[in-house]
């Protein structure tokens, strides 16, 4: 393409100029006439070419500004993760109270974002999956950067003397989840957790902390 921007107005030129001239003042004005004309076509090829050219130049470098570099995205994007869980004191033998706070501890908001989550007690150590609820359509929102989300639930149905085992170990609650968002870049983010109060955790009083599996983050 450069070479044809390089020839193009030349030929141009001389079309225009001496061959024009020649034939016109050496009487043979129609094919003066013609080398005008194929100088002006020239031209006009060439103009286009230029054209053409600045257009797919100006729209390379939008399409560069548009795309940020990795240190970029790592330094403005959002990340949600769990900030804290809680656990009500077993001590009093009702049913206990749990709650999970997600935050977005990043620099923009997370877009779009869902959230699915699920408490469960089990003997420990536990044997089956506790699988989340995908039959209804979670509600997406946005989380600005440094705010909060929680949920907290009592269990309905809970058996006797299961404080008790829970202290000793013996069985264990366990918060599951799994938060999905789109950061400002447009990129799909998604955070699974895997929670856990009893068994052989060995976690604060009132407090989750995480299990051996199932916590994973992008």
């Amino acid at each position: 393409m450069d070479i044809l921007l390089f020839w193009l107005p030349l030929v141009a030129s001389i079309l225009l100029g001496g061959f024009a001239a020649s034939a016109w003042y050496g009487g043979d004005k129609i094919l003066g006439l013609w080398s005008v004309f194929a100088g002006v076509v020239f031209l006009l090829i060439t103009g286009t070419i230029q054209i053409h050219q600045n257009i797919l130049g100006a729209e390379s470098a939008k399409v560069t500004e548009a795309v940020p570099d990795k240190a970029t995205v790592l330094a403005q994007r959002a990340y949600v993760t769990v900030s804290d869980a809680e656990v009500s004191d077993l001590t009093n033998p009702t049913a206990p109270t749990v709650a999970v706070i997600i935050k977005n501890t990043g620099a923009t908001p997370a877009y779009d974002l869902t959230w699915r989550a699920i408490f469960a007690a089990r003997e420990f150590p536990a044997t089956d999956d506790i699988v989340l609820d995908r039959t209804k359509e979670a509600p997406k929102i946005v989380l600005a950067p440094g705010n909060v989300l929680s949920y907290k639930w009592t269990f309905d149905h809970w058996e006797k003397g299961w404080n008790s085992k829970i202290t000793k170990g013996n069985s264990a609650i366990f918060a599951v989840g799994e938060i999905s968002y789109k950061d400002a870049f447009g990129n799909i983010r998604s955070t699974k957790y895997r929670l856990i109060h009893g068994g052989d955790s060995m976690v604060s009083k009132g407090k989750f902390g995480p299990d051996k599996k199932g916590n994973e983050a992008d």
